[in-house]
């Protein structure tokens, strides 16, 4: 007997694990490592956390090498599936995997009916990455969406009222474009559950932009222009600046955005310079909005500011 497994293009460390009595070897290179069984003792590894949902038990184990760390799900007493991943043991198995308990497990976070759990894995990076699985407990268990929190974490939360709870978390696509990482913007990103799945809430995301609070840093950021050499023809791209871009565009402003970068960006009464200057911004925007294509989030993020697909 083996395992059936499919890969979710977001997922690292979930997918769908089929468990059988049998062990399997561990796959080298690969960041999901699936271990039917999870140990030849078959249960006498630690559990570090426990919930019961109806007839589902949900555990959280770590092997006794440290080297393997897993969420698995039981059924009336019979293992049914375990998503796992490697770990370096240097850090509590809680801290790298846990059953995320706001709201309290087994909420139905998505107004389906039926029982959700969530759970939270950290890979172990030097400040990344977070990622989240959403199981369904129904008829039959289900991975239904997952998350990518990327340098920070997911807060899950009913905005609206409407018993469906939003992922409030932040978007890094621009973690160290042109910056270093605490420098990066990190805007805030509200996802609710819509069709099957996780997507961008734009009316919470959108806010109104205050055009005499722009104006001033317009003017503040065009007289602290930074040179980037002797000749002052080629400006040094202030992270300030386009951070204040990102949240236009994230709050939904995203045309104000552009009539922002043209209030800020320096001009000169000398012709040749003043060209350079406009070189200059014409290669900033287009690095600018080819970075902003790399977000998860683009296709909802256009939709939002009114662009065309």
């Amino acid at each position: 007997m083996g395992c059936e497994m499919k890969k979710f293009p977001l997922a690292v460390l979930f997918a769908i694990v089929i468990v059988s009595p049998t062990n399997a070897q561990m796959r080298p290179g690969e960041a999901l490592f699936v271990h039917p069984g999870f140990t030849k003792s078959g249960g006498d590894d630690p559990v570090t956390s426990r919930v019961t949902i109806g007839s589902y038990l949900c555990e959280i184990k770590e092997s006794g090498d440290r080297e393997k760390i897993c969420v698995t799900f039981l059924r009336s007493g019979k293992r049914i599936r375990s998503d796992c991943a490697d770990s370096s043991g240097l850090l509590p198995a809680e801290s790298i995997m846990s059953i995320i308990m706001s709201p309290p497990a087994g909420t139905d976070i998505n107004a389906d009916g039926i029982p959700e759990i969530i759970v939270r894995h950290f890979t172990e990076g030097a400040h990344c990455c977070y990622e989240y699985g959403i199981y369904s407990l129904g008829s039959t268990l289900e991975l239904i969406d997952t998350l990518q929190g990327e340098h920070s974490s997911f807060k899950f939360k009913d905005l609206d009222g409407d018993g469906k709870y939003e992922a409030i978390g932040k978007d890094w696509t621009f973690a160290y474009w042109n910056a270093s990482f605490a420098g990066s913007p990190a805007p805030e990103i509200i996802l609710r559950w819509k069709n099957g799945r996780y997507r961008v809430a734009e009316d919470l995301m959108k806010k109104p932009a205050n055009h005499n609070e722009l104006l001033r840093l317009a003017k503040e950021f065009r007289k602290q222009a930074v040179f980037e050499d002797e000749s002052m023809q080629s400006l040094h791209w202030e992270a300030r600046w386009w951070a204040a871009m990102v949240e236009l565009i994230y709050t939904g402003n995203g045309n104000l955005a552009w009539k922002f970068c043209d209030w800020f960006w320096p001009i000169s009464d000398q012709q040749s310079i003043s060209r350079k200057y406009l070189a200059n911004k014409k290669r900033f925007l287009a690095e600018f909005k080819k970075q902003l294509t790399e977000s998860p989030y683009w296709a909802d993020i256009k939709k939002m500011n009114g662009w065309p697909e």
